[in-house]
């Protein structure tokens, strides 16, 4: 569903932007969102219905709490230099080809947005889903904070004041209150292997355990409703439309799983850059066994691909690609997880020995499964088919050089990535 847009953009400024990206959420210049820990529950909160439902009405109430006394500077720092710059417009002259601005006001605040980069929403409306936020601190601009959405079906988006930013599975609400960036409510929900939901919400006046399940999900629901009516900000791109360029959206893993965003992360990084650059690198891993008997040291035994596609109308067509047959090393902390190594199989003559060694008594299922070129290629087609969902994109087919385009099968983000192993 299109939205309205925004666009209240001050003229004369110069035009930019093209590939989107996506940022941290919500932490600002002089202070860090406040926690549960941090606040305290109002009056009216704590008066509220034992299952929670009036609870879930309060979504922000300043005198709940000294703003000034909870907030702490964050490492977090603007991907754009303004040194020197004495109004937004400065800023805007400075931007580089790639980036993307709007101004908008977010609670009682005006404020300038610079974008990574802009995608077309509609005809003539470019949009973003990630932006630093600038505003005017004693006359000056000074940045206040960055936000990312999870994907270019959920732009930037205003609605009486509030700022939208969301992905498939979570939702968060901004407003600017007297200088501090404030994530008024936050709602999300997790799938477990079999695909079961368990959904979360909280207000800056409250924790997540405040709300029972049935008033988490309602919450979520309607938080989403609300940013499906809200006005998409409408970003100016520099150099022109990003369209006239035929720009794809970088490929970000769209399942709920943080450990698969992780590797399919890794895959991107370590080996999209050995190909000529293309619009798009989207990963697709052929898992054969997952050994998580250590922590410290998961082992995901595979053969991970790389494939890079050019946009031709409605089909992406494949420019380069390559096999990484191995194992991937990661390691599970208390911050998440991190890839550590990858041991590669070696090319030519050197493939079956180094395969046996590094695949171990995994190598028959490696040399069944990992090399099967029909299991590669469906789970190839349900990736692109999710990378195209979770962006809203208008495309049907991939195509390999000398052969027909695939139809791609419908989206199935929920309950596909898990099962990959």
């Amino acid at each position: 569903m299109k939205k309205k847009t925004i666009a209240k953009i001050a003229a004369g400024m110069v035009m930019a932007a093209i590939l989107t990206g996506c940022g941290n959420t919500g932490k600002t210049d002089e202070a860090k969102q406040p926690t549960a820990e941090d606040t305290q529950v109002s009056d009216e909160t704590a008066a509220d219905t034992e299952d929670g439902t009036d609870k879930a009405r309060v979504s922000y109430d300043p005198a709940s709490f000294n703003i000034s006394d909870v907030y702490v500077a964050p490492e977090q720092k603007a991907s754009v230099d303004i040194s020197g710059c004495d109004t937004f417009t400065d800023i805007v002259d400075k931007l580089e080809k790639g980036k993307g601005y709007a101004n908008a006001t977010i609670g009682d605040t005006d404020v300038l947005l610079i974008a990574d980069g802009t995608y077309e929403w509609e005809e003539g409306v470019y949009a973003a889903i990630d932006a630093d936020i600038f505003y005017y601190k004693d006359q000056v601009p000074t940045y206040l904070a960055t936000v990312g959405a999870g994907g270019t079906a959920y732009p930037l988006a205003i609605k009486d004041g509030n700022l939208y930013v969301g992905g498939n599975h979570f939702m968060s609400k901004y407003l600017i209150d007297t200088g501090y960036m404030i994530e008024t409510e936050e709602a999300y929900v997790k799938y477990d292997t079999d695909g079961s939901e368990a959904y979360y919400y909280r207000t800056c006046n409250s924790q997540f355990e405040d709300y029972d399940e049935e008033t988490a999900k309602q919450r979520f629901e309607e938080l989403f409703t609300e940013q499906e009516s809200a006005e998409v900000i409408n970003f100016q791109p520099a150099g022109g439309s990003p369209s006239e360029e035929g720009s794809l959206p970088a490929y970000e893993y769209p399942g709920p799983e943080l450990f698969y965003s992780v590797l399919y992360k890794y895959m991107i990084d370590e080996f999209a850059g050995n190909y000529p650059e293309a619009q798009v690198s989207i990963p697709c891993p052929v898992i054969v066994k997952e050994d998580e008997s250590d922590k410290s040291d998961i082992r995901v035994y595979g053969n991970f691909w790389i494939f890079n596609y050019d946009l031709n109308g409605e089909t992406l067509e494949c420019t380069s690609g390559g096999s990484y047959p191995g194992c991937i090393h990661v390691k599970s902390t208390e911050e998440g997880y991190e890839v550590t190594s990858m041991d590669t199989v070696e090319d030519g003559f050197g493939f079956k020995e180094s395969a046996k060694k590094i695949f171990g008594d995994n190598y028959d299922l490696f040399m069944k499964e990992g090399e099967d070129e029909k299991v590669r290629e469906e789970i190839r087609t349900q990736i692109v088919a999710n990378y195209v969902a979770a962006n809203n994109l208008s495309i049907t087919a991939i195509k390999d050089y000398g052969w027909d385009p695939v139809t791609l099968p419908e989206e199935n983000i929920d309950s596909f990535y898990s099962i990959l192993d």
